[in-house]
């Protein structure tokens, strides 16, 4: 049982499942607004963005096809932060009532959850690493190695902006633009305007 085989699922919360449709730039929900649902993206990107103090935003999550957003709506009355579409998108909608009674009683959907959980924490602890990383071409490399996922495979394709991969980063654009060239004139890179190439680079 898995939150995106919907037909597995428990027939009270499978008829209450609905889907909606995200244009770019689309909100899904705001920050503050009562939280009364969970989502996973079914297909799309989706930004979560938290606001502080002098409107400073921070980036939480990028959230891609069959991945959850919003568990804390599930132990919280309101949603933290907000949630916009980085690109045309579809979100299926589980009611958060619904969906932690079908969580305490069953285990298949109870382990699913907890995995998806602990992907989540794995990845906010690579955030984590890559900010405390100074250089910013040391940063990027290992953005890069981990985006690579596995020694066989080389090449990162964008498929978002720059200027977005540099927030998520911590650093500015030119920043960012400035070791990408560095990595490129050392030897560590190729690139073409979408992708770049790791040149004799394993992952660390």
């Amino acid at each position: 049982m898995d939150l995106l085989t919907l037909d597995t699922l428990p027939v009270e919360l499978r008829n209450a499942i609905v889907h909606r449709d995200l244009a770019a730039g689309e909100n899904l929900f705001q920050q503050g607004d009562l939280a009364l649902s969970f989502f996973v993206v079914e297909t799309g990107r989706v930004r979560l963005v938290r606001y502080t103090s002098g409107d400073k935003e921070v980036t939480l999550q990028i959230a891609g096809s069959g991945e959850g957003i919003a568990e804390i709506a599930l132990f919280s009355e309101t949603y933290p932060c907000t949630a916009v579409a980085e690109v045309n998108s579809r979100v299926i909608i589980y009611p958060k009532e619904l969906l932690l009674s079908a969580i305490r009683n069953n285990s298949d959907l109870a382990e699913d959850f907890m995995a998806m959980l602990v992907r989540k924490i794995e990845d906010l602890k690579i955030r984590i690493e890559l900010r405390d990383i100074r250089a910013a071409h040391e940063r990027l490399l290992r953005y890069l190695r981990y985006q690579t996922q596995s020694e066989e495979q080389t090449v990162v394709n964008f498929d978002r902006p720059l200027k977005d991969i540099a927030a998520d980063l911590g650093l500015t654009p030119e920043t960012l633009s400035r070791a990408l060239t560095r990595l490129e004139r050392d030897g560590m890179i190729t690139r073409t305007r979408l992708s770049v190439t790791l040149v004799n680079s394993p992952a660390a």
